[in-house]
């Protein structure tokens, strides 16, 4: 069994905390005797610091997707290794984490469950100037290849992109450059850079950089983005979860349907700071859309959940070495709260 990681086994002692000091605290607080009931409050996590990458959760507030389903949502944004001891713990009842985590995590004991698709492709790109001549996976054999760190998405992205082609980390020179990925390439402090695909090479065209990029999901198949919530208030509130889902959803889909619309409701009020960057963001959002639709989706909605996907996954995190032990896919996702 692989050893685990510190912030899993800060998450596994959380848990257990958690479990011999009772249970946690209800998302909402019960109406007094005869008082009109009012919204549900309801955390919902996000990352890190607020982005336009977040709009269709701002959407769905903001066209009162939420309030339709009497919900009165809050979102927190912290670090995806915080958002996971929340959820595991049911200090929080839901939050947004990629798929490759909610397996590790499942294996290791962390009763996560992954309950509405929001990317259906693995968005992490490896970046270089063309210059380099870095086109195909195998040209990146003994290059030097910066990521934020040996964690998350990107990390994993590269390690299954590598093994895609024979490759190991042994045949590379990996850099933790932290999230300076676009000055780590343009100062040639690396020859290549791991990035998402819907941010790192729109910054790069916008300063002029010529850049070539390499999918990850092209060449291997990993489940990305999506809703997350945990055993218990799946168990317990069903119908919470289905409610915060059915809303999440529409707000993707109206991001989808307008999306420069979307941008003029989102950057005033979540990213004001950001405004003067609107036609990068605009190209952002653009990028994004293609990643959060397939083939799928549009047979069975937005949200969908490819039980091939999960499959190709697990098998492919297992031959990584990243999963502490066996994994239930029928414990992992769930397509219950997604409808056609």
């Amino acid at each position: 069994m692989q050893r685990l990681t510190i912030p899993i086994l800060t998450l596994l002692i959380a848990l257990t905390i958690a479990a011999c000091g009772g249970p946690a605290a209800p998302a909402s607080g019960g109406a007094p005797a005869g008082a009109t009931p009012g919204p549900t409050k309801v955390a919902l996590a996000l990352g890190y610091i607020p982005d336009v990458q977040f709009a269709p959760f701002y959407m769905a507030q903001e066209r009162g997707f939420y309030g339709a389903e009497g919900l009165d949502v809050e979102f927190r944004h912290t670090t995806s290794t915080d958002l996971l001891k929340l959820i595991g713990t049911g200090e929080l009842s839901f939050g947004v984490a990629s798929g490759d985590e909610v397996l590790v995590a499942r294996s290791q004991g962390v009763p996560l469950v992954y309950v509405g698709a929001w990317f259906q492709k693995f968005p992490i790109s490896v970046i270089a100037l063309e210059k380099a001549g870095i086109r195909r996976v195998g040209d990146l054999k003994g290059r030097t290849i910066g990521v934020p760190g040996r964690f998350g998405a990107t990390y994993v992205g590269l390690r299954a992109l590598l093994l895609s082609a024979g490759l190991s980390e042994s045949d590379v020179q990996i850099r933790e450059i932290g999230f300076k990925q676009v000055q780590a390439l343009t100062e040639g402090q690396v020859e290549a850079v791991v990035g998402y695909t819907n941010n790192e090479p729109v910054q790069l065209r916008a300063l002029g950089q010529a850049i070539t990029t390499i999918e990850v999901f092209d060449h291997v198949t990993l489940a990305s983005n999506g809703i997350v919530t945990n055993e218990k208030t799946l168990r317990e509130r069903p119908e919470l979860v289905e409610k915060l889902v059915r809303a999440s959803l529409r707000g993707i889909e109206d991001v989808i349907a307008r999306p420069d619309e979307a941008l003029d409701t989102v950057l005033p009020k979540y990213t004001p700071e950001a405004a003067p960057r609107r036609e990068i963001l605009r190209q952002v959002v653009q990028v994004s859309l293609p990643l959060w639709q397939s083939e799928q989706t549009a047979q069975r909605g937005i949200g969908y959940s490819d039980p091939a996907v999960w499959t190709a996954s697990r098998d492919l995190l297992r031959r990584l070495n990243l999963l502490g032990g066996e994994v239930d896919l029928d414990k992992v996702y769930t397509n219950r709260f997604v409808s056609k």
